[in-house]
């Protein structure tokens, strides 16, 4: 689910094609990205029970290890692969507690404090925030 050498190849070089790519209903048949996101969603709605909360607990460890970190060291792709999970869940997240009291706040302290005033679309990191 993370971002990849390939990803950030394809940004550097064409950031066009890449939000093109990122859009494409052909390419998701093939995307690995995509199979894993439906895989997290098919766990969860199988499964929820037993493994929704592990997984949540999973995520926000990432969470904890990308605030902690210094800044040279922050695990962006795993930021970027845990919101991704986090948005493939998102349905049945809002509507169950204690989830959906937290999806705001989760959103807000990951995302929109970075921005400092800037717009989100200025930068690479806007779009994966604008992707959310």
């Amino acid at each position: 689910m993370c971002f990849n050498d390939n990803d950030l190849k394809l940004w550097d070089e064409d950031p066009h094609e890449y939000v093109r790519k990122g859009y494409d209903i052909i390419e998701d048949l093939y995307s690995p990205r995509t199979a894993s996101m439906d895989f997290v969603s098919e766990l969860v709605r199988k499964r929820g029970k037993e493994n929704l909360h592990k997984f949540i607990q999973f995520i926000v460890e990432i969470f904890k290890w990308y605030d902690e970190a210094p800044v040279e060291c922050k695990p962006y792709r795993q930021k970027d692969g845990a919101l991704l999970a986090i948005g493939a869940l998102c349905d049945g997240l809002k509507q169950t507690e204690p989830y959906k009291s937290e999806l705001e706040r989760i959103f807000l302290d990951s995302l929109a404090s970075r921005w400092n005033g800037k717009p989100p679309f200025a930068s690479f990191h806007g779009f994966l925030f604008l992707q959310v």
